[in-house]
């Protein structure tokens, strides 16, 4: 890509009235009502599971339990053993061995524990985002695991389990992937009756080993904070060779979608993945409301090293020097700039899994993430349920009502001391601070907005955040 194309595509499609330049033909359908909103705003995207996938949530217990049953001396220790796998993932994420899940507790902690909260965290994704899947698509999920992408997708997408797809998972861990496909297959059987028309090839392998074919759709969650700060080399640089592995994987137009835990650090990798496939000609499509520079980048500050790159003043996430991104509102210097996560209110997950994190002592008050789906090329294909016209109508709407601003929301609420609250959120504008009226509402974590009446005003002082009143 020209710098030409990046800066057309950085600034077009988004906030403007038009439609953005890759479109999915698999539509979210807000299945989970969004707050009440004020005129001005219009809600588009929610971070929330459905009413039929907490159904199935609730469910998930008994399917675990009968498609990978717990010995007794496993039941017993279960909750120490979630307690024990909870502090290696966690505490010394560079020195665990590359098997840690081959040994039978560590396994039955990861499918009692992490496994439930991972397609918790998907499904709550999954359910009301617009990604791209064409007929007979082929999905290659790195890193699977417990094929904790695949179930989360047949229980947040009831409309896929009808459609023919091929899924290859891949990990370093057999023993999971077997276990795993024996949960998807139960779950599959004892919620829906039958098994959909969906390929599943499990391959014992890692991250840049070959696949049989290239993919339409690419996804990986919860991969690479197991291995990616290994690597000592610039934060940078270590992005750019991770996006062009990852677009290796994939077809011409192919997508791809990326999920880490919501830690700091994840959200440095998530900043600077998108700068390089950015730099790769794969702009993001979410959760960003734009392709400028990221006013939300954590520790990460350029792709290469500062004497490699052209700076743009005042802006610390600079792009290589093939080409520089429209710069956008920063927040006020800091050491550590905030980083682009979300939280799903844990009260929404099953009570089994509440219980049982309480009884290993992991209560969640949030399941936290952060993500990026990302794309090359363009699909002009109009999403289900709505043809083209009817797009081209919701852009006429969108053009005669004035020129919305896309934001999405990251923060929860907290007060302003002028008696308003306030939550930061990612905008065309940059860094931004939602300020609402005391009492009302406020916006979900992770919800995409259509801000149509108010402007921008001052700048707020102490987070340096371009405010917008809702």
């Amino acid at each position: 890509m020209s710098a030409e194309d990046l800066a057309a595509v950085a600034q077009s499609g988004y906030d403007d009235g038009s439609i953005p330049r890759y479109v999915s033909n698999v539509r979210g359908h807000s299945r989970a009502a969004p707050a009440k909103t004020p005129d001005s705003v219009r809600t588009l995207e929610i971070l929330s599971p459905s009413t039929d996938s907490m159904a199935t949530l609730v469910a998930l217990e008994g399917i675990l339990d009968e498609a990978v049953p717990l010995q007794a001396k496993h039941r017993a220790s279960l909750r120490g053993d979630i307690r024990r796998l909870w502090e290696e993932l966690t505490s010394e994420k560079e020195s665990r061995t590359a098997e840690y899940l081959g040994s039978p507790p560590a396994l039955s902690a990861y499918l009692r524990y992490f496994l439930p909260w991972n397609v918790f965290r998907l499904v709550s994704l999954l359910t009301n985002a617009d990604f791209c899947l064409p007929d007979n698509a082929v999905i290659a999920d790195i890193g699977s695991g417990p094929l904790t992408l695949p179930i989360a997708l047949w229980i947040a997408r009831p409309e896929l389990r009808e459609v023919p797809l091929s899924i290859y998972c891949v990990d370093r861990v057999e023993r999971v992937l077997e276990a795993g496909l024996n949960i998807f297959q139960t779950l599959c059987m004892r919620v829906g009756g039958r098994l959909p028309p969906w390929r599943i090839e499990t391959r014992k392998d890692s991250f840049g080993s070959p696949l049989p074919e290239r993919a339409h759709l690419l996804t990986a969650a919860n991969v690479f904070n197991e291995f990616f700060w290994k690597d000592k080399r610039n934060l940078g640089e270590r992005a750019i060779e991770t996006a062009r592995t990852l677009l290796s994987y994939l077809k011409e137009n192919g997508s791809l979608f990326v999920m880490e835990p919501g830690d700091p650090r994840s959200g440095a990798f998530i900043s600077s993945l998108r700068a390089a496939l950015l730099a790769e000609g794969a702009p993001p499509l979410g959760p960003c409301p734009h392709a400028l520079s990221c006013p939300m980048p954590g520790i990460f500050r350029h792709l290469l090293p500062p004497e490699e790159t052209r700076i743009v003043k005042g802006d610390p996430n600079v792009a290589p020097s093939r080409f520089v991104l429209p710069p956008v509102v920063m927040p006020k210097k800091r050491d550590k700039f905030p980083w682009c996560h979300f939280g799903v209110d844990a009260q929404k997950a099953p009570k089994w899994l509440e219980t049982l994190s309480e009884e290993a002592g992991l209560p969640k008050e949030r399941a936290v993430l952060s993500y990026l789906w990302a794309a090359r090329g363009a699909v002009v294909r109009a999403p289900v349920g709505m043809p083209d016209p009817v797009r081209s109508a919701e852009r006429d709407r969108r053009a005669k009502a004035g020129r919305g601003i896309l934001v999405r929301v990251v923060s929860e609420s907290f007060a302003l001391p002028d008696g308003s609250t306030g939550q930061y959120a990612c905008s065309s504008l940059g860094y931004t601070l939602l300020k609402r009226p005391r009492g009302e509402e406020p916006f979900g974590s992770g919800a995409l907005l259509e801000v149509t009446s108010s402007q921008a005003q001052r700048t707020d002082e102490k987070s340096g955040a371009i405010i917008l009143p809702t």
